[in-house]
């Protein structure tokens, strides 16, 4: 090659590079304490939310764009909130039937300016959103506070020890936590109502049961309510050290002291209930609620 070619090539080669650095980086700059994204979704199109902590909140509205209120919130000294700040990534990727956000929090020994001393500060990521109500949502979190209202889609919830709203839905649920606290309330299951913990204490009043709730707890407690006309084919077991109750009067064809099963108002949706030291009442629920 001409030695003015070759010159040339790597002239142009250099320019390239420095294109593709500049996109890089304009993918991974610093982003502010507080900021927006707004994503129009087609109907019926899936959330998938992941944040460690902080909270996940979702309130459906009559709009078909998902709009993410971020706000970054750190407690600590001066030096330490820069790093942070600059570390932490909110990472979105859509399409017209799909939006995903992920937070990404750094490693408290990513940055070795700072590895020679302890780090001393309490730091989460807030997520506000508001999107159509015709959405289903899968979240996953270890421990942000979870509140979701309005929606008319499924809901899928993976965590460890997240306090749990649920209310105003009309979907299936499915939830598999630790503990802490599971709250549904004015919920409309058309579809299959799930809850799987350990520690957790449930409470949920159904305007309507789909065809099947399957709640399980080892040590926590469950409290089912549902109107009093509600078909039930029910299907309870538990351990030695569990109790059960109920407001109903169930037709059994099988009770003892760890196992009953029956229906209520001639069957209808199949309820498994299981716990192995905790509580479970299935409840009427109240007029007007």
């Amino acid at each position: 090659m001409h030695p003015r070619l070759r010159t040339l090539s790597l002239i142009s080669i250099v320019a390239l590079a420095t294109i593709l650095t500049s996109a890089t980086f304009a993918q991974t700059d610093s982003q502010p304490e507080q900021f927006q994204r707004t994503f129009t979704v087609t109907p019926a199109a899936t959330l998938n939310i992941e944040n460690y902590k902080g909270t996940i909140h979702v309130t459906g509205s009559d709009s078909n764009q998902v709009v993410v209120d971020v706000h970054k919130r750190f407690e600590g000294s001066d030096a330490d909130r820069k790093w942070w700040m600059e570390n932490v990534k909110i990472n979105f990727r859509n399409d017209p039937s799909t939006v995903e956000i992920k937070v990404d929090y750094p490693s408290q020994t990513w940055n070795c300016m700072f590895c020679w001393r302890d780090h001393n500060f309490t730091d989460e990521v807030d997520l506000e959103i508001r999107a159509p109500r015709q959405i289903s949502l899968k979240l996953d979190g270890y421990k942000p506070d979870i509140k979701i209202s309005s929606v008319q889609g499924d809901v899928g919830i993976k965590s460890y020890k997240a306090p749990m709203l649920i209310e105003s839905t009309r979907g299936a649920i499915h939830i598999d936590t630790y503990k802490d606290t599971i709250r549904l309330r004015d919920v409309t299951l058309n579809g299959p109502l799930e809850v799987k913990s350990y520690k957790a204490d449930l409470e949920v009043s159904a305007n309507a049961l789909g065809p099947t709730a399957d709640l399980e707890t080892d040590k926590g407690s469950i409290v089912l309510r549902v109107p009093e006309d509600a078909g039930l084919d029910v299907d309870y077991s538990g351990g030695r050290r569990s109790s059960f109750h109920s407001d109903f009067n169930l037709s059994a064809s099988m009770s003892d002291s760890e196992s009953v099963r029956g229906t209520v108002n001639r069957g209808g949706t199949r309820v498994r209930l299981r716990t192995e030291k905790g509580s479970i009442s299935l409840e009427k629920l109240p007029r007007g609620l």
